[in-house]
C-alpha cells in the first residue's frame, strides 16, 4: 500500500513519529513536511490563522505534482488540513481510487475552530476523519464528513519506556513529584496549591515564568521544554508524575496519558470518563479531580512506595496489552479504511 503522507516532519513531533511508525509497517511512503510551507517565512500567522497565504498555493502545488507523478492508495493528512476545495476536487476527479484521510489529535470544532476554516469547510471531501473527542463526531459531521471514528494517542515503545537513572542523571532528573508540559492557569493552581502544603513538584515546560504564582514555583522550576531522551530521563526520574488535562482543547486524554505509564512511571492523572476507560484506578493509575484530593493522594502514594511501584508496574502492562503503541493505533486507522474501501 502507497501512502502519500502530509504533516510536520519535524523528527521532535508526533505527526513525525507516526510518519516512521507506518513506514516501519512496510506501506510505501511519501512525504511531504507541512512545516516547509506553513510555518516558514513572513505569513505563518495567515496561514495558520485564517489559511490564506502563499504557503498554502505552495503546498496544495506540491500536493498536486506528487499525485500526478506517482499516484497513492491513501492521501494521509496528519492534524490541520491546507488542502483547498480545487486540489480536492481533483484529486476526487482524477484518483477516484485514492482514499483522503485526516487524523486530528487538536480540537477541530472547539474555540479555535475558526483556525481550521479548511479543514471544515472540505470536510465533505475527507473519506474518513480520526479524532480524539466523542464531541467531535457530531460537530464534524455536521460540517459534513462523512465517517468520523474514534483514535486515541499513542505511544513508541522503542522511545517511551523505562530507564534506570544513574550518577549525574539521578542527581539532574530524579524527584518526589514531577509535572512536564507547558504553563496553564489551573495547572500553576494545582502546583503551587501542592508546593504550599509542603510537597515540592519539580516542574519542566514552557511558559512558567509568566504565571502569577511563579514566586511559588521558581525553586522548583527545572526549565523549558525537553525532548528526546531528556524528556525519557524527566519522567522517569519521577516517583509520581502528575498529569493535567486541557480543559478549554476539551481533552479527555492526551499524549502523556499513554507515555508516562509506558515509562514504567506511576501517573496521577486528572480524572476522565476516557482515562477511566484506560486505566483501572488505584489498580493501574491514580486520578484525581480537587486540589484537596491530589494534596491526599500524593501524600498517600510517596508513602506507600510498594503499592505506588506495584501500579505503575500495572500501567505499563496495560500499555502492551490494551494495544496503546503507535502501531496498534494506526493498524486500527487502517482496518478503518479497509473497511471503508470495500463498502464504498
Amino acid at each position: 500500500m502507497t501512502i502519500l503522507y502530509i504533516g510536520s516532519l519535524n523528527p521532535q513531533s508526533n505527526s513525525f513519529a507516526r510518519f516512521k511508525t507506518l513506514e516501519s509497517m512496510g506501506y510505501k511512503m511519501t512525504g511531504i513536511n507541512m512545516e516547509d510551507y506553513i510555518y516558514k517565512g513572513p505569513f505563518i500567522k495567515f496561514h495558520h490563522h485564517l489559511n490564506i497565504g502563499p504557503g498554502i498555493y505552495s503546498l496544495n502545488k506540491k500536493v498536486m505534482e506528487t499525485l500526478n507523478k506517482s499516484p497513492v492508495d491513501i492521501l494521509w493528512i496528519d492534524n490541520k488540513s491546507f488542502l483547498n476545495s480545487a486540489s480536492l476536487k481533483q484529486i476526487k476527479k482524477f484518483f477516484p481510487n485514492t482514499k483522503i484521510v485526516n487524523i486530528v489529535t487538536d480540537d477541530i470544532t472547539g474555540r479555535l475552530r475558526n483556525q481550521w476554516r479548511l479543514s471544515l469547510s472540505n470536510a465533505k471531501y475527507v473519506d474518513c476523519f480520526f479524532v480524539q473527542r466523542k464531541v467531535n463526531i457530531a460537530e464534524l459531521k455536521k460540517a459534513g464528513a462523512q465517517n468520523v471514528a474514534l483514535c486515541y494517542r499513542s505511544y513508541n515503545p522503542e522511545f517511551h519506556r523505562p530507564v534506570l537513572l544513574n550518577g549525574e542523571d539521578i542527581l539532574k532528573y530524579k524527584s518526589a513529584v514531577g509535572f512536564v508540559g507547558t504553563y496553564e492557569n489551573d495547572r500553576e493552581d494545582y502546583i503551587a496549591y501542592l508546593i504550599q502544603n509542603n510537597i515540592p513538584v519539580s516542574v519542566t515546560g514552557d511558559g512558567w515564568p509568566k504565571g502569577k504564582q511563579w514566586d511559588i514555583i521558581k525553586p522548583f522550576y527545572k526549565g523549558s521544554s525537553v525532548y528526546g531522551e531528556a524528556y525519557i530521563k524527566t519522567i522517569n526520574g519521577m516517583d509520581i508524575a502528575l498529569h493535567f488535562l486541557r480543559h478549554g482543547n476539551r481533552d479527555e486524554q492526551d499524549s502523556r496519558t499513554f507515555e508516562i505509564p509506558a515509562c514504567g512511571v506511576f501517573m496521577l492523572a486528572e480524572k476522565s470518563d476516557v482515562h477511566e476507560s484506560l486505566f483501572k484506578e488505584g489498580k493501574e493509575a491514580g486520578f484525581f479531580t480537587v486540589k484537596e484530593q491530589l494534596l491526599e493522594k500524593v501524600k498517600y502514594y510517596l508513602q506507600h512506595e510498594e503499592k505506588r511501584k506495584a501500579i505503575a508496574a500495572a500501567g505499563f502492562a496495560r500499555c502492551k496489552q490494551s494495544g496503546y503503541s503507535h502501531e496498534e493505533r494506526l493498524t486500527q486507522v487502517l482496518n478503518t479504511v479497509s473497511t471503508l474501501h470495500k463498502n464504498m
